[in-house]
This record gives C-alpha cells, structure tokens and sequence, in this order.
C-alpha cells in the first residue's frame, strides 16, 4: 500500500515538472531603484507585472533580499548606467545566487553587468538612448535553431524577428565581438544592416549551476511606442520562460498548492 502511494507521489511529481514554465505562476525579481524609473523601465516592469508574480528589488536590497524565492532575477535598465548600482555585496549575492542554481536576465544597459559579475572576462560598451528611427530584429542562427527560445516562431535560419522600429534605450552589448565566454543565441539586424553574431547582445553565459542571459543593444525598447511592442513581448517571455524552466528555484505548483522548489526536487531523486 505505501509502495503504492511512493509510486502515486512520484507519478505526480514526474507529471508536474514536465509542466512547462508557461503553465507555472513564475516568480521574477525586477532588480532597479522604482522610484527613479523612466519610461523604459516603467515598461519594462510594466510588462513584467502584467505576466509574472514580481517582486521590485531596489539594487542596494540585493545582498539581503530573498533571491532564492524568485525562479528568475531579471535587471533591465533602458534609462540609466546600472553600473553605480551595482556595489560588492550586491555582486556578490547575484553571483552566489546563479552559481547555486538561479537564473538572471540582463537586459538593455544591465547586460554589462555580465562583467562585473565574473561570469564575463570581455568588455562592454554602454551607449544611449538615442532615436534613429531604425528598426532592428534578432536572427535565428543554424547553431539555436531547435532552442525553445524561438517557440512559436517560425524556425528558420535566418529569419529576422523584428523587435523594435524605432531607436534604441540606454544599452550596452560586446560589440564588436568582444565577448569571451558568452554564447550566441540569436544575431542581430537593424535596417540596412546584418550584424550576424558581432554585436553580442542576445547571448547567454553559464556559471556553475545557473544561467545568465543578456539583452542588449537596441532590442529591449520597452517604451509604448515601439510598434514592435507585442514582438518583444512574445521574445521575452520565451527567454524568461527558458530561464525559468532551467532554475533550481522554479515553484512547481500547478494546483495552486504549497509549491515544491524545483531544486529540492532534483537534489532528492
């Protein structure tokens, strides 16, 4: 009769975590200082709020916030350098947070964070915000043809999601190509020209037992009149979703019930 009930339990376990993360309320920690947002990270969190149970940490909380209760800390900053921000505690907590198992998006002028963080050796450069009126789209590759950050999209070498017509916020990237560790995901296109893999904004890094993603550049225009909006939605929440499924700290909770640590289960079977 228990052996019966073991096996029921680990029945239903297998069944929750093949649940995918759009099927979970995932949890994101939106890392910035919200009293002092402009209108990229207003929109930013904005669309956060709207698809996730978030949290705001103001950056000089990071060392003593909860950062293990969130599947995915997500730091965007399209209106200011995040660098100052960013202190020794505080580097350290996201660094112990990854390496442990967690998941950290960094997007807009947050990308460059991935340097300070240790998890890249290369430099970055931070720019803007401008408004030039280009267009721009991250590329499908051969290499992350299969990746499910390009689910429902059409999986096509080459094919360009547009998703942003308009400028670019504060930003940074590794152009060119000044990236060491980061592996490229997808390139990337603004009008009249293909920078494949150069500019080094849609990349990820792992460190130890977590992920880190950036996104820079001009793709991460959270503002209200990007007419790409919905596009970079449909990306984001396809990185987020991703990063998400990956995390040790993933509640798997589908019944609304007292959620189980996606961890805690891999490190008990």
């Amino acid at each position: 009769m228990r052996r019966n009930a073991l096996a029921c339990i680990v029945a239903a376990l297998a069944a929750s975590i093949s649940l995918s993360a759009a099927a979970q309320k995932i949890t994101v920690g939106f890392v910035g200082d919200e009293g002092s947002f402009g209108a990229h990270n207003k929109g930013a969190l904005k669309y956060a709020k709207a698809n996730y149970a978030v949290t705001v940490i103001h950056p000089n909380d990071l060392a003593k916030a909860a950062l293990t209760n969130h599947a995915v800390v997500w730091w965007h900053d399209g209106d200011t350098d995040p660098n100052p921000l960013l202190s020794d505690a505080g580097k350290k907590a996201l660094k112990s947070y990854v390496d442990s198992g967690g998941a950290v998006l960094l997007s807009a002028a947050a990308e460059m964070l991935a340097s300070p963080l240790g998890v890249e050796t290369g430099v970055p450069r931070i720019y803007g915000p401008g408004n030039d009126g280009q267009a721009a789209a991250v590329v499908i590759r051969d290499d992350t043809l299969n990746h499910p950050i390009w689910k429902g999209f059409n999986r096509k070498v080459g094919e360009k999601i547009q998703v942003t017509s308009l400028g670019y916020p504060k930003s940074s990237d590794y152009w060119s190509r000044k990236f060491v560790d980061a592996v490229t995901i997808g390139n990337c296109w603004e009008t009249g020209k293909d920078w494949a893999d150069e500019v080094g904004a849609f990349v990820e890094w792992t460190s130890k037992a977590g992920k880190v993603f950036g996104m820079g550049w001009r793709l991460p225009h959270f503002t209200d009149d990007n007419k790409d909006l919905a596009t970079l939605g449909k990306v984001t929440t396809n990185v987020i979703e991703y990063l998400a499924s990956g995390s040790a700290y993933l509640s798997v909770d589908p019944s609304g019930k007292a959620a189980t640590k996606w961890g805690k289960l891999k490190t008990s079977r």
